[in-house]
């Protein structure tokens, strides 16, 4: 009976925190859409650079009063040089620029749209974990994942964007008027970043795979949001000078940051270790994350009133085609594969 209710509890945390991490993109582009109408000397103070820097910092404070323990001195000085270099140059990776492209894209494009195209990191985690651990993949794997990459390029190649983008520029507001102008003249700006974000999580996924086995996730989550906060803060600066932080203490920003930070951040990550530490099987893994694109597309519609386009309806009913493969084949197969994730791989509000 403990073991039924220990499985039971596993399927509901990570079922949760699907659900959180599914709502994350909508919830991002619905308080940049607030900030568009809040304006301050005529700028959003929900800028995507303030939610980055605001919202890290309050999950890394969180996160910090939770794993205190894993923060003693004494138990730092145990990791060599090597951990936590690879550490930084997964934060650059994952913590830095693939939230910025999300971010970007969110601001630029349809959410559903992000949703569905980050469905690559189904056949891109299949791609490196072969070329970095050599693990092969099963057929039904293989086959899962080209027909998730034709759903994909189904929507580069249909999705036609509206004259009028209601994510406009005002709302993403780069600070920097030629790089504004770039996004606007790059054909499907928003996927494109979207494509690139993804990757940049997969590969950084899968290098933690084995940096988690001698690094306990109190000191990796921790490290990634309060360094992240610092290797961010030092690009912007570089790049857009100091005045691009003029509005990060409007308490308009702080208080939806709150709200961003504590639930979709902290709560979502701690309900999806929750989830790997009773023991998830690779199955129930892999059945959670798959109603990711579905969620996603149903809170885009709930939370933005976006409803799914020619392009996205026939590229969604390929993507879900071959999670459904991929699903069949593993429970085929009967295997259990142990996995280990830093988190799921597209962009989950951080």
């Amino acid at each position: 009976m403990e073991n039924q209710h220990t499985v039971k509890s596993t399927r509901f945390w990570l079922w949760i925190s699907i659900l959180i991490f599914a709502a994350s993109n909508s919830v991002v582009a619905k308080i940049g859409e607030l900030g568009a109408h809040h304006l301050i000397n005529g700028n959003n103070p929900i800028s995507f650079c303030n939610l980055l820097f605001a919202g890290n910092l309050l999950a890394g404070i969180t996160l910090l009063i939770i794993y205190r323990k894993d923060w003693r001195l004494s138990i730092l000085k145990q990791y060599p040089f090597k951990d936590w270099f690879y550490m930084f140059v997964l934060i650059l990776m994952s913590g830095v620029l693939a939230p910025a492209f999300f971010f970007i894209a969110l601001m630029i494009t349809e959410v559903t749209n992000v949703v569905l195209i980050a469905t690559l990191d189904a056949p891109l985690g299949l791609l490196f974990a072969f070329l970095m651990f050599r693990e092969k993949p099963t057929g039904f794997s293989i086959v899962g994942a080209l027909v998730v990459t034709v759903g994909v390029i189904a929507i580069f190649v249909l999705h036609q964007p509206p004259m009028e983008d209601p994510m406009s520029m005002k709302m993403l507001n780069l600070g920097n008027p030629a790089m504004n102008q770039f996004l606007e003249t790059l054909p499907k700006a928003g996927e494109i970043l979207t494509a690139v974000a993804t990757l940049l999580g997969v590969i950084a996924v899968q290098v933690s795979r084995k940096l988690l086995d001698r690094v306990p996730i109190g000191v990796f989550s921790v490290f990634r949001m309060l360094a992240g906060v610092i290797l961010f803060s030092v690009i912007v600066l570089s790049v857009f000078g100091a005045n691009h932080f003029n509005d990060l203490l409007s308490p308009f920003l702080w208080v939806w940051m709150l709200v961003y930070g504590a639930v979709i951040i902290v709560f979502g990550q701690i309900t999806w270790f929750k989830g790997l530490q009773g023991g998830a099987s690779s199955a129930d893994i892999s059945i959670a994350t798959a109603i990711t694109p579905v969620a996603g597309t149903f809170f885009a519609f709930v939370i933005l009133q976006e409803i799914p386009n020619f392009a996205q309806i026939i590229g969604g009913i390929i993507i879900m085609a071959g999670i459904g493969i991929s699903l069949l084949g593993q429970y085929r197969e009967q295997k259990a594969v142990e996995m280990k994730y830093e988190k799921p791989c597209s962009f989950k509000g951080v």
